[in-house]
């Protein structure tokens, strides 16, 4: 937009010049005056343009903000409960694992306890059949009158023949007598193990186990390679038979079946360890 002021020439003088002047200094201003005020509106839009722009962006940014304020807190609780599951799931499990290790340890006390309690029923049982056993020859002795009394032969061959045909009359009081004075007098000869295992048979068919099973250990240890290895394996599962106690005889029989499994003894210890494993009532005592 421009102002237009005319200048007119005159020959008036001065004040005709100082009336145009002044019309040049109005024009000068009133152009000057609406050149600005344009420049100025042109000036505000643009700011106002760029403060609203900017408060937009203000506006947007507190929005993600508050946003990943959210998220923030969101994650940060879910750590929470993470770090406290966590916390709490080792506590039980450190808990568990205490109390898996204390009752393995009681577990342990109690089957030691069970071992040394068997150990004690097992030697309490022994030393009472032994006692039995006593008691059997104190009524038998008082029962019937005394045997004449055993005249040992001087004579070895004798000896061994009285002491054979004494086993074969079942004449157990006359066995008891020749068969450890055999032993004593010749405990290197050929027939010893076979005389001592007389006096273990006579203990046994006798109905006394305990002295039964003192022969046969003594036979095994005097004797290892003996000729009736078989009898007193055999013998020594009966003794423990009689005593009840099916767990050594069940050893006994088992080596007694092991080393002479094709013969009619191994046969028999066979029969004797299918009897324990039944195991029918008054055959084990209880362990």
């Amino acid at each position: 937009m421009s102002a237009h002021c005319p200048v007119r020439t005159t020959k008036w003088g001065a004040q005709a010049g100082a009336r145009s002047s002044s019309r040049l200094l109005f024009c000068a201003l009133l152009v000057l005056s609406s050149s600005g005020c344009f420049v100025l509106q042109k000036d505000h839009e643009v700011v106002a343009a760029r403060a609203e722009a900017a408060e937009k962006q203000a506006a947007e940014a507190r929005e993600e903000v508050e946003r990943l304020r959210a998220d923030l807190e969101a994650t940060r609780q879910r750590l929470d409960n993470a770090l406290r599951a966590n916390a709490d799931s080792s506590t039980e499990t450190l808990s568990t694992k205490q109390r898996l290790n204390d009752l393995a340890g009681r577990v342990d006390e109690a089957n030691h306890h069970i071992e040394e309690l068997r150990r004690e029923v097992t030697a309490s049982r022994t030393e009472l059949y032994a006692r039995i056993d006593e008691l059997k020859r104190a009524q038998q002795a008082s029962a019937t009158p005394p045997p004449p009394p055993v005249q040992v032969p001087q004579d070895k061959v004798t000896h061994f023949k009285q002491l054979e045909e004494a086993h074969k009359k079942r004449d157990w009081s006359t066995v008891r007598v020749l068969a450890p004075e055999y032993v004593n007098r010749y405990p290197t000869d050929d027939k010893a193990d076979e005389a001592l295992y007389f006096a273990a048979d006579a203990d046994l068919s006798d109905g006394r186990p305990s002295s039964a099973l003192g022969n046969f250990n003594r036979l095994l240890k005097l004797f290892p390679r003996s000729n009736v290895l078989d009898k007193v394996l055999f013998g020594m599962g009966e003794a423990y038979m009689m005593m009840h106690d099916c767990a050594n005889a069940k050893l006994a029989y088992e080596a007694c079946e092991k080393r002479f499994s094709k013969e009619k003894i191994g046969a028999e210890a066979r029969a004797r360890l299918q009897v324990i494993a039944k195991n029918a009532p008054g055959t084990c005592a209880p362990q």
